[in-house]
This record gives structure tokens, sequence and C-alpha cells, in this order.
């Protein structure tokens, strides 16, 4: 069942306002009334009627003082407005409409005649509704549709390029092809790091699949900060070699830090990755990585790169948002990191932010020490 229109009544005269709002009621439209031009501005931005209807002469703010000064705030200005007046005189009338009401009334006026002037103008406010919504519910696809191919063929490229190089790799091994057992060793590691790239790519999508369907891990098991975290990142940083970048860490040892190991080592890689990836070419990396007194950890990942802007700090977020940017885009991956790291985060009472920082990007994780819910091993 449709929600009914709601009309705003504005008239310093209380027995018009009283009997204009009886009447529009029994109609089976909802009434607010206000009894100046004040009153009703403040009425208008807290309730954000469907129509407003409004007596022109009134003491300080008028009608048309008052629909002015709607009409430069955002939330307002787009209400339909019907004056109600005595003044009858045809320069009223322009002015009226000059201040941009739908339509104008005058005084005394046949109840079915307003009657059938508000219907008229809410009719046209409906039909503007469906259209908008109509435009909006397009124009959302087109944009779906967009994403989708841009999603489709960044996963195209995302596979089929690790996936050639270790064909090409394995080709070049089972042929026998090389000229010398260090360029055998030099595409042997090529084929490593390529297979490396699609285990990360079908972790990321098993997460996001697990994330969507409600049923990421949240067994929190002892992470071995050798074996956990300074491995993988250790091989992720063969991947950004031709950067030279400087990574270097400050990781506490005075706690242990409990957390579902395939996620959380997932989640850190993509905190790292991002740093290496927009970080400037010799420019220093730094993890900070201190333990909380019960299984809790707090993470810090910062770089030298240019930063995210405080207005995309949320944006970046959302599942493909890097993606989202055409053949244009220059940087490998499916723009899911974050998505996955707040999500793993999350599900554990946790989170990632993004903070000020005078240079560079500041991210951090942080996972609280068990909670009597959390279910622990080890």
């Amino acid at each position: 069942m449709e929600k009914p229109f709601t009309i705003l009544v504005i008239d310093d005269e209380p027995s018009i306002r009283m009997g204009l709002a009886a009447t529009i009621r029994r109609h089976g439209y909802d009434v607010i009334t206000a009894v100046n031009g004040d009153d009703g501005f403040l009425k208008a931005r807290q309730s954000l009627p469907d129509l407003i209807i409004s007596d022109v002469m009134m003491p300080d703010l008028n009608g048309f003082e008052m629909k002015q000064q709607m009409g430069h705030d955002p939330l307002l200005a787009s209400i339909p407005f019907i004056f109600l007046t005595a003044r009858t005189a045809s320069q009223d009338r322009v002015a009226g409409i000059r201040e941009g009401a739908d339509d104008y009334v005058t005084k005394p006026f046949v109840t079915e005649e307003l009657m059938a002037r508000i219907e008229a103008v809410l009719r046209r406010v409906k039909t503007e509704r469906e259209r908008g919504r109509e435009q909006a519910k397009q124009a959302a696809q087109e944009e779906m549709e967009k994403l989708r191919k841009e999603v489709l063929q960044n996963f195209s490229h995302e596979l089929r390029t690790p996936l050639g190089n270790v064909m090409m790799s394995l080709d070049m091994v089972v042929g026998n092809k090389f000229k010398s057992s260090d360029e055998q060793q030099e595409f042997l590691r090529i084929a490593h790091s390529s297979a490396d790239r699609l285990e990360s790519l079908v972790a990321d999508i098993i997460l996001l699949s697990d994330i969507d369907q409600n049923h990421l891990n949240q067994m929190r098991q002892v992470i071995d900060v050798e074996h956990h975290i300074l491995a993988p990142i250790k091989r992720r940083l063969v991947r950004y070699e031709e950067k030279q970048l400087k990574f270097i860490h400050d990781i506490g040892m005075d706690g242990v830090i409990k957390a579902p190991r395939r996620e959380f080592i997932q989640s850190l890689l993509h905190l790292v990755d991002n740093a290496l990836k927009f970080g400037p070419e010799h420019g220093t990396v730094k993890l900070t990585v201190k333990p909380g007194t019960d299984g809790g950890v707090m993470i810090a990942v910062q770089d030298e790169g240019e930063g995210i802007p405080v207005d995309l700090r949320e944006k970046v977020f959302e599942r493909f948002f890097q993606i989202s940017q055409g053949d244009g885009r220059g940087f490998q991956g499916l723009g899911v990191g974050l998505t996955i790291a707040r999500a793993v985060f999350s599900s554990l009472g946790g989170d990632v932010k993004i903070l000020d920082s005078d240079k560079g990007c500041h991210v951090t994780a942080t996972l609280p020490d068990l909670r009597p819910e959390d279910v622990s091993y080890g």
C-alpha cells in the first residue's frame, strides 16, 4: 500500500488553517500545519512534504519570501507550491508564478476546486517521481553493465597474463629450450611468481564468495610472525623488485595474535601489496604490528605514495572500485583487496581504516582481543 502524500498547510489565520487541514485530511492525505512563514520553513525542513499550500499575506516572512528562501535550500527547492490568498490582482498572480508557484488559488475558494488543483499538482509530482525512478533505474542498469564488462575484461587479463607465463615457462622446460642453467632458473622464477599471482586471485574469489554467503571462517588460531606474516610478504616483494623499494617492519613479540590464518594472511597481503603497488620507486613501506593482550592486534601499513583523497577513503572499500577506470587503469588487480580486508576484520569485531597522513597512505587494521563468542584453537 502506497504511503499517502503529506501536505504542509501554512496560514496565520487559525480558522482557515484548521478548516483547510480538516478538509484535506478527509480526502486521505497526511497534513502538517504551520502558523506563519518562519514556522512553515522549519516544518518543511523537518517533514519534507510532498506539497505546500501557503497563504501569501502573513506577518514577518510572507508567502513569497518564504518560497524564495526555500528555493535556496536544495532539500526544499523542488517541493511544489500552491499559494492561497484573498488578493486577486493579476500582478499578484504573476508574482506568485514568478516565485515558482505551481498554482494560485484565491479566497474564498470552493473546496472541490481546491482539491482538484491539489490532486492535479500531486498527479504531476507522482508522474515526475516515477519518471525519475525509471531514469535512475536505467542509469543504474547501464552503470552495472559497464561495470560487468570491465570486471570480465579485467578478470580475463588478470587470469590470462600469469597463466600464459606459467605455460610458456613449462613449455620451455619440457622442450629443453634453455641456453643455460641461469636462463632456466629465470623462467622457473617467472613461472613460480605467476603461479603465486594465480593462487592469490583464486583465494580472492573464494573469499568474496564466502563474504557473499556470510560463511567467512572465524576460527582464531595462533599466527606465527615468521611463517604467517613475514614469509608471505617476502614472496610478494619479489613482484616489485624493479621498484627497488625499502620494506621495514616493526613487529612486537610480546603477545600472541589469534586470527583465521588464511583470511588473515590474504587480508594483510592486500594491505601491504597496496602500499608496494602505489608507493613510488625507491620509496619506503613500513609495516607495524602490535599484538594485543589476548589474541588481538593492531596493524599499520604506511607508504610514501600520493595517498587517498578524503572523499574517496570509503569509496575505495567498495568492491571493484579500482577497476572502474576503463582502459586507462594504471595498476593490476581486481580492486577487491580493501573490500576483503575490511570484511575479514569486521567479521571478528575489528575494522580497517585509512587515516590522515602528512605523506603517502596510512592504513590501519585492528582486531580485538578474544571475545566470549569467539572460537579459538591452539
